[in-house]
């Protein structure tokens, strides 16, 4: 009893060396995936982040002349002259529709990548202007003077825009970089022309633009019904943001999606109601993210999570195995099939990164399950056992390999795993006499330190 209580407290302690040599694994992935990121910023860095656009809308600056009276000790009027108050005002478009399609462009940093895209298209709409009586003033008797009309388009990192083309009211009209107006970042505004014409009166716009950014294009709807409609050739979108598509089709040919959103339900105009208080991070947008179908360090990531499980259920076979054939394994033996399953963790990392997640599983699992198959064979002293062995060893493999695929079910899947595999312990052991059998292995070694 004491030999074998000494070998199960032995191989306790290497379970212990083993679990430390788990978390430095899982270390060598986090190291990967800071690497990824570093790489992946630097991508974006050199091209263009993350796209949100918003607008175009309007901005009225303008200024309220009045005269300044006050009363004297004696009650009369006194004239302190003409008080001018600059103003700003934003108006937001009416309608608002983009068509475009977004073309996957990945860019690659040694064996890193990350998704960038074009989108071409057209952004179109109207604005009603108001009039000049109807522009908000703190005086009611104080004359208004407009002094411009800019027409504001903001995107977040312009250096991604490639073409862009406006036109008001069927006119060509020149843009100018920045929109000019605090909080709400960078983009391109225009100085249109006469003013007269324009107050109180609807303003037909179209935006024409190829704009460039990674991984995520995200639109503000500013208008009171605005309409988006995206196509391309990428088959693993993902639709984040505060409102999924009305309608979308994903194929293996890419996705078509279709959005239609009510001022109703956004805080949009909210947030660009004033121009002094906008917040472009703050409002509601939709959004489409380019993503890859399986994130290889991520499923590495979380295969490396199974180590410490892995290597108990290994050891714990070899130990029964060893209490029920009547074996005396070393702890050497225990060691090396130990190391051999975390090899698997750092070959699935390396290879992943070289022939994808699901070849590299499959080229890592088997060169592990074969090894330690052949090296049971000599341990266990039957080719039947070990071939059952390996067999048991490799369904395990293909078990992981379904729980990482299936992350909404994991914890489903592997406490049915954990109970199926007790259950075959406690079903195959059911008859054994635990006390003889210690015992019996203690007369047949005649050595209680083991």
């Amino acid at each position: 009893m004491r030999s074998f209580l000494a070998k199960f407290f032995t191989i306790a302690a290497l379970a212990v060396l083993l679990v430390i040599a788990g978390f430095m694994v899982r270390n060598v992935v986090a190291d990967r995936i800071a690497n990824r990121n570093v790489a992946r910023q630097s991508i974006a860095d050199s091209l263009a982040n993350r796209q949100t656009l918003a607008g175009p809308l309007a901005v009225i600056r303008y200024t309220e002349h009045y005269t300044d009276t006050t009363r004297d000790k004696d009650g009369r009027l006194v004239d302190n002259g003409t008080r001018s108050e600059s103003h700003v005002m934003t108006v937001l478009p009416d309608t608002l529709q983009l068509d475009g399609s977004l073309s996957n462009d990945p860019h690659y940093r040694g064996i890193f990548h990350i998704n960038a895209y074009l989108l071409e298209g057209s952004l179109s709409g109207s604005i009603r202007l108001p009039a000049l009586a109807e522009l908000p003033r703190n005086r009611q008797d104080a004359s208004i003077s407009v002094d411009g009309v800019q027409l504001v388009v903001a995107i977040s990192d312009p250096r991604g825009l490639r073409r862009v083309d406006l036109k008001v009211n069927d006119a060509p009209t020149t843009l100018e970089p920045g929109t000019q107006l605090a909080g709400l970042g960078n983009g391109v505004n225009a100085r249109l022309g006469d003013t007269s014409t324009l107050l109180g009166k609807p303003m037909r716009f179209a935006l024409a633009l190829a704009l460039g950014g990674t991984e995520n294009f995200s639109m503000i709807p500013l208008a009171h019904n605005t309409v988006a409609n995206l196509k391309s050739e990428w088959p693993h979108p993902s639709f984040d943001g505060r409102f999924v598509p009305e309608k979308f089709a994903v194929t293996d040919k890419g996705f078509d999606a279709h959005w239609q959103i009510s001022a109703l339900a956004s805080n949009a105009r909210e947030s660009f109601s004033c121009c002094d208080k906008i917040e472009m991070n703050q409002a509601d947008s939709f959004s489409v993210s380019l993503i890859d179908p399986v994130d290889i360090y991520s499923m590495s990531d979380r295969a490396s999570k199974y180590a410490e499980l892995f290597i108990a259920l290994t050891l714990g076979a070899f130990l029964l195995f060893e209490l029920l054939r009547g074996l005396n394994l070393h702890p050497m033996n225990y060691l090396l099939i130990s190391a051999a399953l975390l090899i698997f963790f750092l070959l699935l990392l390396s290879l992943s990164e070289r022939l994808g997640f699901a070849w590299a599983y499959l080229a890592a699992g088997g060169a592990c399950v074969l090894l330690i198959g052949f090296y049971s064979a000599h341990l266990l002293r039957s080719l039947w056992l070990a071939s059952g062995f390996t067999l048991g060893l490799g369904s395990l493999y293909g078990a992981l390999y379904v729980i990482l695929l299936s992350e909404q079910n994991a914890l489903l899947m592997g406490s049915l795993l954990l109970f199926g595999l007790l259950a075959c312990v406690m079903v195959g052991t059911r008859k054994v006499d635990w006390g003889s059998l210690l015992s019996s292995r203690k007369s047949a070694t005649g050595n209680p330190e083991g």
